[in-house]
């Protein structure tokens, strides 16, 4: 086909660039979501005592 030209692929950079602020976006997340985790982790081992606690004499 002469006379045509080529008609431009993806542009590379800009897919690193989404890629690298899709990977930024996740980590972001998994640290957000592990300070939540630690943070009320204690606060859910602290209620589950006395919760297993009073079943087990509401079960007696």
């Amino acid at each position: 086909m002469h006379g045509k030209t080529p008609t431009p692929g993806p542009d590379r950079s800009t897919d690193r660039a989404t890629a690298r602020s899709a990977v930024a976006v996740s980590v972001a997340a998994l640290i957000t979501a592990a300070a939540l985790f630690g943070a009320l982790a204690p606060k859910a081992a602290a209620l589950e005592g006395p919760l297993i606690n009073n079943i087990s004499i509401a079960l007696q």
